[in-house]
Parts: C-alpha cells; sequence; structure tokens
C-alpha cells in the first residue's frame, strides 16, 4: 500500500527554492512508493496550520513542511492538534533551517528527501506555550529575538540570511534589558536580562554552537538567560558562543527544566521557532517524544537520549 503523503509548501521561502526542487522530490518519493500531494501555503493567517490539521484529519501518513522554520512550525502546530498525528518530514528550503541543522541535513534538500524516502524515523519532543500554541525549535525572548519575525519575506528572498544581520545592526541601538521573573526547577531569577531561550536543539539562528548540550528527545529544555552586560561585554559573550563556551560565563544562566514560567513588568514579546508568538507572561512545558520525524539516526547519535 502506498504511503499517503502531503507537502505543503511556502512559495515564497528561500528565493522559490521549492518550485526548482519540486521535480527531483515528486520523482524521488513517488519512487519510493509515496503517493504525494501538492499542497500551497497562503497569505491567510496560519493557512499552513489549518492545513496540516486537515490533512492530520483526512487520514494523511506523511506530512511534510517544505520552507523554512516558520513553516516547520505551523506545520507543528497543525498536527499537534490531533490525536495520533502523522509523521512529519522536513523539506529545508528556507533562509536559516535551525531543526534542519538540528537534523543535519540543513544545506541540502535532496538530502532531506533522501531521508524521508528512506522512512527512518525518530520520536522527539515538542513545546507547549500557554496549552495553545507548539514548538519544536525553541521559543525566546528579549529585544534582540525579535530580528528572527521582523525581517519581511521580500527581504529574506532578496538577502538570505544576510537580511538578519542587515536587521540586527538596525536593532542594537534598541537593545535594552527587560525585567524578568523567569522560574523553574523551583529556583526564580529575578532581574535584568537582554535574552533568553527556551531549547529543544542546539540550533537558533543559524548558530549551531548556542546549546551543545540539547538533546531532541531528552524530555527536557535546555533555559538560557542572558543577562544584562555592558556592549562591550556583550560582543566577547557572542564571540564565545561560537566557540560554545558561553555557558561556563557567570553573565549567562543555563539550566535542564521540563517546564519554565516567564513574568514581566513591561512588554516582552515572545516567539517560538522565529515566528512571533505573543506577550509574557508565558508558561512553557515540555511534550515528551510528542511527534514521529523523518531523520537519519547515524548522524545525530550525540544529539538523542541515549
Amino acid at each position: 500500500m502506498q504511503t499517503k503523503a502531503m507537502i505543503i509548501y511556502n512559495p515564497a521561502a528561500g528565493k522559490n527554492k521549492f518550485r526548482k526542487l519540486l521535480p527531483d522530490a515528486e520523482k524521488i518519493l513517488t519512487e519510493a512508493d509515496f503517493e504525494v500531494t501538492l499542497v500551497p501555503s497562503t497569505k491567510a493567517p496560519k493557512s499552513t496550520t489549518m492545513i496540516a490539521k486537515q490533512a492530520a484529519q483526512d487520514g494523511f501518513d506523511v506530512v511534510i513542511a517544505a520552507g523554512g522554520d516558520g513553516t516547520v512550525n505551523e506545520v507543528v502546530n497543525g498536527l499537534m492538534q490531533v490525536n495520533n498525528p502523522p509523521k512529519l518530514g522536513i523539506l529545508p528550503v528556507g533562509t536559516t533551517n535551525d531543526y534542519a541543522r538540528a537534523l543535519n541535513f540543513a544545506k541540502d534538500p535532496l538530502e532531506a528527501l533522501q531521508i524521508i524516502a528512506k522512512q527512518e524515523t525518530i520520536r522527539v519532543d515538542i513545546g507547549k506555550a500557554n496549552e495553545t500554541e507548539f514548538f519544536i525549535n525553541n521559543a525566546a525572548g528579549g529585544k534582540i529575538t525579535e530580528i528572527t519575525y521582523a525581517v519581511k519575506e521580500s527581504m529574506k528572498s532578496k538577502w538570505g540570511r544576510l537580511a538578519y544581520l542587515f536587521s540586527g545592526l538596525q536593532m542594537l541601538p534598541k537593545l535594552l534589558p527587560v525585567n524578568v521573573e523567569i522560574s523553574y526547577n523551583n529556583q526564580v531569577f529575578q532581574g535584568e536580562i537582554l535574552l533568553f531561550f527556551v531549547n529543544k536543539t542546539n540550533s537558533v539562528g543559524g548558530m549551531e554552537t548556542l546549546c551543545p548540550p540539547a538533546q531532541l528527545n531528552s524530555g527536557m529544555f535546555e533555559l538560557l538567560i542572558l543577562k544584562k552586560v555592558s556592549p562591550q561585554k556583550l560582543f566577547q559573550l557572542f564571540a564565545s558562543i561560537r566557540k560554545g563556551t558561553h555557558l561556563n560565563s557567570p553573565h549567562v544562566i543555563h539550566a535542564r527544566t521540563n517546564k519554565v514560567e516567564i513574568k514581566s513588568t513591561t512588554d516582552l514579546n515572545v516567539s517560538y521557532d522565529g515566528v512571533y508568538g505573543g506577550k509574557a507572561p508565558y508558561t512553557l512545558e515540555i511534550i515528551p517524544e510528542a511527534l514521529e520525524i523523518f531523520a537519519d539516526k547515524s548522524r545525530i547519535i550525540d544529539r538523542l537520549r541515549g
């Protein structure tokens, strides 16, 4: 019996990469005995989420997110609204492709197709935010994290990852600390921070050294809090992130936890997988091994719980 697969694709992602990849995608998956249905997302809010949910309800065995991290996030939110969701495939044709980086096939969509065709899977954790939203890679808050959803699709199509750099340089003068209360593991941090991350993978914003200890199926988040620091120390800290040594910094709090509560006395925007979520307060909880996804275990053995 053929495997019923729906590919939901973002027509604007990654300089329209998917259109160029389409003949290969259909050939590879058809030869692997997939019955492929193609559905484009629209500009309507949460269109991808609604399409993914309907695919799950209609009995598709597999839903493949063809796009960037935003497309993956919306597909995950659709699948998590049903019992026994279909398997998730990721076809990285976006700008940054953080979750595909965590799965170690971000640079070549053809590799991702071959992995899907082999039908090897793993189960991964999913984050739940305020009971209604879900994320697969990370939740984040703080001024600089707003870059991820402030960059327009047209700018990403034109400049690729440079679009984030341009926006980041414009935002630096506005990089003000936020007063927060973050609760985790029966501990409470109160004070001014520049940003926080609640991670499920090692990769955020294309930085694969942001959270080296992260595991896809550990049943735990990796919490990172960057305290308020001077501009000079901030640049030094970013340099240490590139080396993966920042977790030892006195300016960084790192903890492993399955629940994080965030409050703030001022506006604090929160994003999930680079998509704007809303304003704090937020409660983030882990759902262990909630989704089955296509992956090559041999390539990510160090990112899986032993």
